[in-house]
C-alpha cells in the first residue's frame, strides 16, 4: 500500500481519481455480485427453507415468474419476517447504528457531514443485515446496501491514500454510482443519479459526473459478464406515437405525486412511531417484520425485493383492483421494515410502488378512452419514473435509470413529460431523503466557496479583503466587536447585528427586513447550529442569529434607530451591535 499511495501522489489530482473511481467501481461491480449472492442464499433459508415459499423471480437473474406455497406458507410469514427483523436489529445496532434504514441517506449524510467519512464496518453490516431483512421477506431494495459497499470502499481507499476531503467525497459517491448502475444495469442513470440526489432542488454536483461514469461503467460491465447485459426487464419496445395521451400522461403525474407524498408521510410517520416506542433499539426491527409478514399473509405482493412482481406488472398480470393493494401494501410495508431500523434500499420499493400505481391509472383510462387505444403498460412504465422522481427530487436520474432498466427508449417524451411534472409538485423537503439539502450553497461542502464570493464582491464597493483570513473565520472576527473591513476613507464598514429573543426580525425572512439603502446582509453566524448561513431572500431569521451586514459608515447608525423605534412599539429588548 506504501507503493500504491507514492504512486497516486506523483499524479495530479484529476488523473488520481479517475483512476481510483476504476478501482472503486470493480469493488462496487463485485459487491453487488456478492450481495445478490447472499441474499439468494437468505431467501432460500427463510422464504422456501422455513415458510415454504418462493416469489416469482426476474428471468434475467435466472428466476422464474412463478409463485410457489406451502399449505402453511401464510402462517409462517409473520415467523420468518420476526426472525430476519431481530437478526438485522442485533447486528446493525450492536456494531453500526449507522447502517440502519435506508443506505444511500447515510451516504448523502457522510457526503455533506463528515467529509465522505463511512466506518468500514458499515459497508460489511449493512450488507449481512439488507440480505437478512429483504431474504427474510421485509420489503426492501438492493440499491441502499450496494450503495453503501462501494460509497464505503472509496472513503476506506481514500483514507489508506491519504487523500483529502474532496477527493474522498468524489470517490464516495463514484462507489455509490457505481453500486446501483450495476445492480440496475443502468450505468448511465447511477452515474447522473450519484449528481443529482445530493440536492432536493434541481441542482447537481458536476464534480462527481465523470467519476461516476467511470465507476458505474465498470461495475455494470462486471455484473454483466455474470448476468448478463442488457436491460434488467422485459417490456414492449413500443414508441410514442400519440400526443393526445399527453394530457392523460399530465394527469398520471399528478397521481404520482400524490402517492409519494403519501408514501413519504407513512415511512417518516412510521420511523417517528417506532422511534417513540419504549422497547430496546434491537426489537423494533422484529416488530416490524412481524407488522410486515401479517400484511404479507394478505398481500404476498407486499414481501421482499419484489421484482418478479413488477416484471409480471410490466406483462399486465393484475387486475386494477390488486395493483392499487401491491401499491398501498408495498408502501405500509417498506415503511414498515425500513422504518422500524431495518436495513434495505428505498428506489426498488419506490419503482414498484410508481409501476403499480401507473399500470391501475391506465387500466382506467383504458375503459374510459377505449378508442384511443391505451396500453396499461405504458403507463406502468412512466408512472415508476415519476413515482421516484417526486419521492427522491431527482427527474433526470429516474428518466434515465427506468430507460435503461426496461429498454423504453420509445417512451421518452412521456416520461420527461409526467417525471418532472410530478416533480415540481412537490416542495423540495417532500423527500425519501432527509439529508438532502436544497442547493449546493446549502451543503457545508460548499459554504466557504459562497461565504469567499460574497466577500470577495464587497472590493466592488471599495472595501479591502484581509487575504491571510481563512474563511468563516474572517466573518467570526466580528465577534470581537473590533471592525475587520473598513475601506480607506472610512465610508463604508462590516458591522453585525444580534437577534436576541423578542427582536422586531425573529422569524422574518430576509427580503421583508426594513433595510436603510446599500445595506446588505452578507453572512449569517447561527448560534443554533454553530455554522455560517449564506442569507437569501427567503432565509428566515432565528433568535440567537447574528448578522453581518456591510454598508455605509451612517447607514449602520440609521438602521439600529430604525429597530430602537421599532422595538420600543413592541415592548422588546433593544438591539445589540457592534
Amino acid at each position: 500500500m506504501r507503493y500504491v499511495r507514492k504512486a497516486s501522489l506523483r499524479l495530479n489530482k484529476t488523473s488520481r481519481i479517475l483512476i481510483l473511481s476504476i478501482v472503486v467501481g470493480v469493488v462496487a461491480g463485485g459487491g453487488a455480485i456478492f450481495f445478490n449472492w447472499l441474499l439468494d442464499l437468505c431467501k432460500e433459508l427463510f422464504m422456501t427453507g422455513l415458510a415454504g415459499y418462493t416469489p416469482p423471480g426476474l428471468p434475467k437473474e435466472g428466476g422464474e415468474l412463478v409463485e410457489k406455497w406451502s399449505p402453511y406458507s401464510r402462517l409462517l410469514f409473520p415467523v420468518i419476517t420476526t426472525i430476519g427483523g431481530l437478526l438485522a436489529g442485533w447486528l446493525v445496532f450492536t456494531f453500526a447504528p449507522e447502517a440502519e434504514g435506508h443506505g444511500t441517506d447515510a451516504v448523502l449524510k457522510a457526503y455533506h457531514h463528515a467529509g465522505g467519512h463511512i466506518r468500514a464496518r458499515v459497508p460489511v453490516i449493512k450488507t449481512i443485515a439488507s440480505s437478512l431483512t429483504i431474504g427474510s421477506g421485509g420489503s426492501g431494495g438492493r440499491e441502499g446496501p450496494i450503495a453503501q459497499i462501494g460509497a464505503g470502499f472509496g472513503s476506506i481507499l481514500s483514507h489508506l491514500l491519504r487523500l483529502d476531503d474532496s477527493e474522498r467525497r468524489v470517490l464516495v459517491m463514484a462507489g455509490a454510482a457505481g453500486g446501483i448502475g450495476a445492480i440496475f444495469h443502468a450505468p448511465l442513470g447511477g452515474a447522473l443519479f450519484a449528481t443529482e440526489v445530493l440536492y432536493g432542488k434541481l441542482d447537481y454536483e458536476t464534480d462527481v459526473l465523470v467519476p461516476s461514469i467511470l465507476s458505474a461503467v465498470t461495475a455494470y460491465s462486471i455484473v454483466g459478464y455474470v448476468y448478463g447485459f442488457g436491460s434488467l426487464f422485459l417490456t414492449p419496445g413500443d414508441y410514442f406515437t400519440k400526443p393526445e395521451l399527453l394530457p392523460l400522461y399530465a394527469m398520471l403525474s399528478i397521481i404520482s405525486a400524490a402517492g409519494a407524498w403519501l408514501f413519504i408521510k407513512l415511512f417518516y410517520g412510521a420511523a417517528g412511531w417506532f422511534k417513540e416506542l419504549p422497547y430496546p433499539q434491537i426489537v423494533k426491527p422484529a416488530l416490524g417484520g412481524l407488522l410486515v409478514g401479517l400484511l404479507g399473509a394478505l398481500v404476498p405482493q407486499a414481501l421482499d425485493g419484489g421484482y418478479g412482481w413488477l416484471q409480471l406488472i410490466f406483462m399486465n398480470a393484475f387486475p386494477f383492483w390488486l395493483l392499487l393493494a401491491i401499491a398501498l401494501a408495498k408502501m405500509l410495508a417498506t415503511s414498515l421494515s425500513i422504518g422500524s431500523g431495518g436495513s434495505g434500499g428505498v428506489f426498488g420499493p419506490s419503482v414498484i410502488i410508481g409501476a403499480a400505481l401507473g399500470g391501475a391509472v391506465g387500466q382506467v383510462f383504458q375503459m374510459a378512452f377505449p378508442t384511443l387505444g391505451i396500453d396499461p403498460v405504458h403507463f406502468a412504465l412512466v408512472g415508476m419514473a415519476a413515482f421516484f422522481a417526486a419521492a427522491a427530487k431527482t427527474p433526470l436520474s429516474s428518466i434515465v435509470m427506468v430507460t435503461e432498466m426496461t429498454g423504453s427508449y420509445g417512451l421518452l417524451v412521456p416520461l420527461m413529460l409526467t417525471s418532472f411534472i410530478a416533480y415540481l409538485l412537490l416542495r423540495p423537503g417532500e423527500t425519501l431523503y432527509r439529508s438532502q439539502v436544497p442547493e449546493r450553497i446549502d451543503s457545508p461542502v460548499h459554504a466557504h466557496e459562497y461565504l469567499r464570493a460574497a466577500l470577495l464582491s464587497l472590493e466592488e464597493r471599495g472595501m479591502p479583503i484581509p487575504a491571510d483570513v481563512p474563511l468563516p473565520d474572517l466573518a467570526r472576527l466580528l465577534d470581537t466587536g473590533q471592525p475587520v473591513l473598513l475601506d480607506p476613507e472610512g465610508e463604508e464598514v462590516m458591522f453585525t447585528l444580534e437577534l436576541t429573543e423578542g427582536h422586531p426580525w425573529v422569524g422574518r425572512r430576509i427580503f421583508e427586513l426594513d433595510l436603510p439603502p446599500d445595506v446588505l446582509v452578507i453572512s449569517v453566524m447561527r448560534e443554533k447550529s454553530d455554522k455560517v448561513v449564506i442569507p437569501r431572500g427567503h432565509t428566515r431569521l432565528e433568535a440567537g442569529d447574528r448578522l453581518v451586514l456591510v454598508g455605509p459608515a451612517y447607514a449602520s447608525q440609521e438602521l439600529l434607530e430604525r429597530l430602537h423605534h421599532e422595538t420600543a412599539q413592541a415592548g422588546g429588548e433593544q438591539p445589540a451591535s457592534t
